[in-house]
């Protein structure tokens, strides 16, 4: 299904794989999902598995007991929006080493830093360099506390400098993590990645 309405049916990105999820779960009548017993029968009819139903549904008490997420990409302008807007459009594509260019996914997927090269020449018609290593010397410095949407954050989680994601505002990052995980939104300035040292830098 199209979920983004960009004309493409794509399994691997996230608004069309949300969109047949949700329509595959609530099947072709009416469904409410807020009642307890409709949403296990959907659950059910997912994976016939009451373990399963179990485990899902824990998942989402869980999940609507945490705090809303924020994000202030929304409020972004210009070329940092579309820079921006054009990496969280790959949500949902594998990683692959190696792969991306400036023109889109290659060998199915992208890596971290042609993930940023596409978003960038996408959206901006700029070209950071090929390599998170080589991207610490693109642009500008700027300090953790001048943090903006659409800074490139170098990560030094390997001892070399080998990560790279998108600032997208609202404390977090899309990036395309490691081999087996797709391009994701995640938590950039609280928990995991606020661990290691960072080379942000300003290209816009």
């Amino acid at each position: 299904m199209n979920g983004n309405n960009d004309g493409t049916k794509n399994p691997h990105n996230a608004f069309d794989a949300a969109l047949g999820t949700a329509a595959y779960l609530c099947g072709t009548g009416k469904s409410d999902l807020s009642n307890d017993t409709q949403l296990r029968r959907a659950i059910l009819r997912y994976n016939h598995s009451a373990t399963y139903a179990d485990d899902v549904s824990g998942f989402i008490r869980q999940y609507d007991q945490l705090a809303p997420a924020t994000s202030d990409n929304t409020a972004v302008g210009g070329r940092a929006s579309d820079v921006i807007q054009a990496a969280l459009a790959k949500q949902g594509t594998p990683y692959v080493w190696g792969g991306g260019n400036t023109h889109g996914a290659t060998g199915g997927g992208f890596d971290c830093s042609r993930l940023l090269v596409y978003a960038f020449y996408k959206g901006a018609h700029v070209s950071p360099p090929r390599t998170s290593q080589a991207m610490r010397g693109a642009g500008g410095a700027v300090s953790r506390s001048d943090l903006r949407p659409g800074d490139i954050v170098v990560i030094n989680n390997d001892g070399n400098w080998g990560h790279v994601g998108l600032y997208i505002g609202g404390g977090d990052m899309v990036h395309a993590p490691r081999p087996g995980v797709t391009i994701e939104t995640v938590p950039l300035t609280k928990g995991y990645w606020t661990q290691f040292d960072w080379d942000i830098r300003r290209v816009l």
